[in-house]
């Protein structure tokens, strides 16, 4: 079993547990459905030649601890001073030690629209990322069917959530070429052997013929990255680990 099965079983697991506290009823009858504001995630990255989404983790399993002194709130006033386009915060709890109370304090402090990062793999999760304030969730196709996708998409749309549906390879990317609606991300780390090359971005870009907002992810360490992929007509950038580090705006 590999790192990414590990958490999607985890995740499952304590899914399982959660609802027993709260279901999915009660959890859906906490939404203010006459009420939702639209998200304006997928509006903050159009029409830009540099966008970032700053990431918020404390750990990784590749990097381990990337932040001992983690303060995710000082670290969102940080990024939003450096004039960054959105946020992404972990939630998961056990390989990023996330936790939905950091994205529900950031909330609390930014008007910078918040992607919540987590394995989604139940409905049950994308009720609770409206609950506590996200504008947009992620959908990784690697670790789900196409009926998954497809449910999970209209959820989202229903309850006035941007999604990001991630892909790693050409197989993933035709899979979900008629999700109009989506922002395609590119993890260029290999969620199994988790090796990182940011060319992986350049070439499903030029495979990809839609015009979805397309996202690079993971392995961008510096300027001169982001000036490679503007090169291949890519203009937004999730960034973490170099940016927790304080590394990203030194290079």
């Amino acid at each position: 079993m590999n790192i990414l099965d590990q958490i999607v079983a985890k995740t499952k697991f304590k899914l399982k547990e959660k609802k027993q506290g709260l279901s999915i009823e009660e959890l859906i009858s906490k939404l203010d459905f006459q009420n939702f504001k639209e998200s304006n995630f997928k509006k903050s990255l159009e029409n830009k030649t540099q966008a970032i989404i700053a990431e918020i983790k404390k750990a990784s399993p590749s990097a381990g601890i990337i932040s001992k002194n983690f303060d995710p709130i000082l670290k969102a006033k940080e990024y939003e001073s450096f004039g960054v386009s959105a946020l992404s915060i972990l939630t998961e709890e056990d390989y990023f030690l996330g936790n939905i109370q950091y994205l529900k304090d950031i909330r609390a402090i930014t008007s910078l629209p918040i992607l919540r990062k987590d394995f989604i793999v139940d409905d049950y999760q994308i009720y609770e990322s409206k609950l506590i304030g996200a504008d947009c969730i992620l959908l990784i196709a690697s670790i789900l069917n196409d009926e998954e996708l497809k449910i999970f998409s209209e959820t989202a749309e229903k309850l006035k959530l941007d999604y990001i549906i991630e892909v790693h390879n050409e197989e993933e990317l035709l899979r979900i070429e008629n999700f109009s609606n989506a922002i395609i991300g590119v993890n260029n780390r290999n969620l199994k052997t988790f090796e990182v090359d940011i060319n992986n971005s350049i070439k499903l870009k030029k495979i990809f013929k839609e015009d979805n907002i397309f996202i690079s992810e993971s392995g961008i360490k510096s300027k001169k990255d982001i000036q490679q992929l503007q090169q291949h007509n890519i203009n937004v950038f999730l960034i973490g680990e170099s940016m927790m580090k304080g590394d990203f705006f030194e290079t």
